[in-house]
């Protein structure tokens, strides 16, 4: 009997350590035939646990992620036609299912009566921390494959394109390079208020699953709360009390005005610098009286030449009796 219970410890802890993981899934660095990295499990049936970080993908209740818990790259993977679950995030659960490659995105998946099974282990787990990358992170399968089926976020970006075709958009940030921000989880004209993306808009944080599709990467937020603008988490809205309240109009060709609202007397520095952080002119360096100023920039740097088109930072510094109050804002200079 002993010895039966031993073997029986032995299996259990064995079949523990040597557990199939999502990064066992994900992880590869042997690109496929057309250039993106499927998974060396792929046709194979799995068993993984991981923490769901959004529901409800392409509409279906029966599609969603999960992810380790620890948040790293290679942790999260794509649930697909799973049954209609009523999963919420951070729900962990246990997949068994088979590992598919469709059009490059690795899923586990119950596509034509494949066998899958969803256990519910427990609920209300925190989910994983976003992996924050730059834009230009999400643009060549070699770097961007880590973190496909994951949680990420970019941040400081402003919108280089309006919604197209099928409802994505486009953003960058100072990597000067945009990646695609599409609407898997929700329209964005089904919520309240409307969210409308117009060209040069900014935003202090855009956070999603990481999907591949149409030969494109693209984050997509899951709720309208994953959208985060400078001034407020709830809302895309200027605050009038800013001391810089932003460019106007933007993008923009062959000026742009640059409205300030001084609460108080105030030594006011206003500089354009360019992608790379090289200072490109000095609007303002001088005081400035309180209330309302407009600043015209005509896209020419200080030896008065014009610079090229792209993306330029106007870089405020505002010194009163209030205190120091600095502030970046975009701008897209179009040609």
């Amino acid at each position: 009997m002993k010895k039966i219970f031993g073997i029986l410890i032995f299996t259990f802890v064995v079949s523990v350590v040597f557990a199939t993981t999502i990064y066992d899934i994900q992880y590869t660095d042997v690109p496929g035939p057309d250039g993106t990295y499927p998974s060396l499990f792929e046709d194979q049936e799995v068993t993984v646990t991981g923490i769901v970080t959004g529901v409800e993908f392409s509409h279906y209740k029966d599609n969603f992620f999960i992810e380790m818990s620890d948040g790293d790259p290679w942790c999260g993977v794509y649930v697909f036609m799973a049954g209609d679950t009523t999963l919420v995030v951070g729900d962990e659960v246990e997949i068994t299912g088979t590992v598919r490659e469709y059009n490059g995105l690795t899923e586990i998946s119950g596509y034509d009566d494949t066998f899958i099974s969803v256990t519910l282990l427990s609920s209300g787990n925190t989910i994983p921390a976003p992996i924050v990358v730059q834009t230009a992170d999400l643009t060549d399968a070699a770097t961007t494959e880590p973190y496909e089926g994951g949680l990420v976020e970019v941040n400081d970006v402003v919108v280089t394109e309006e919604q197209i075709n099928f409802g994505q958009w486009y953003v960058t940030d100072i990597s000067a390079i945009p990646c695609q921000i599409d609407d898997g989880f929700f329209y964005l004209n089904s919520v309240t208020p409307e969210i409308i993306i117009v060209l040069g808009m900014e935003w202090a944080i855009i956070r999603g699953c990481l999907d591949y599709s149409y030969d494109e990467y693209g984050i997509n937020p899951r709720t309208p709360d994953d959208l985060i603008d400078e001034v407020s988490s709830d809302e895309n809205t200027v605050n009038i009390n800013s001391e810089f309240i932003g460019c106007y109009p933007n993008p923009f060709n062959p000026q742009t005005t640059a409205y300030l609202n001084l609460k108080n007397d105030s030594k006011v520095t206003l500089n354009v610098y360019n992608i790379k952080g090289e200072m490109v002119k000095t609007l303002v360096d001088e005081n400035l009286i309180s209330g309302e100023h407009h600043i015209i920039w005509d896209g020419t740097d200080n030896n008065n030449s014009k610079v090229s088109s792209g993306i330029y930072f106007f870089e405020s510094d505002i010194n009163n009796d209030g205190g120091d109050y600095t502030s970046v804002k975009k701008v897209i200079l179009l040609k």
